[in-house]
């Protein structure tokens, strides 16, 4: 009768492995930045992708106050409805070629949404993008054009 030696694998380089892999990703990793303004945005089927440099961004809350920032979006700045002009155009000298993009509350006022396009097209802000979150299966519409609550949030 012949015995077989029984092989045994230490498994004890590949856990050691496993976390320096976990380690490695834990440390590179970049996680989104905290926001500065919430906002919920409104829900569209276009794809298109906002710029990641030269891009001047504008909030409008739901309660009517608008937001300045950059691209990195950590300088965050309200302006005031009698300056909101005056800003605007500081931010597209220091930025010449940058694109303007409106973040709009979908329950934002209208009125303030109207000023807010009002003043852009005084500045000579005539070409802009309208910011919006990409319309899923879950989030549809409910009856009558509103978006259902319970569902898809």
């Amino acid at each position: 009768m012949i015995r077989r030696n029984r092989v045994r694998i230490d498994m004890t380089p590949m856990v050691d492995v496993a976390f320096l892999l976990l380690i490695f990703f834990m440390t590179t990793t970049q996680f989104k930045p905290p926001v500065q303004v919430a906002i919920e945005l409104p829900l569209s089927r276009s794809e298109i992708h906002v710029p990641e440099t030269g891009t001047i961004f504008l909030t409008l809350n739901r309660t009517g106050q608008l937001f300045i920032s950059g691209e990195n979006q950590a300088d965050v700045q309200e302006l005031a409805p009698d300056n909101m002009l005056q800003a605007l155009v500081q931010w597209r000298e220091r930025n010449p070629g940058s694109v303007v993009v409106v973040k709009g509350d979908r329950d934002a006022p209208f009125g303030a949404m109207s000023d807010l396009m009002d003043t852009l097209a005084k500045s000579r802000t005539l070409r802009f993008n309208l910011m919006t979150d990409l319309r899923r299966e879950g989030n549809e519409p409910g009856p009558g054009g509103a978006r259902s609550r319970e569902g898809g949030r």
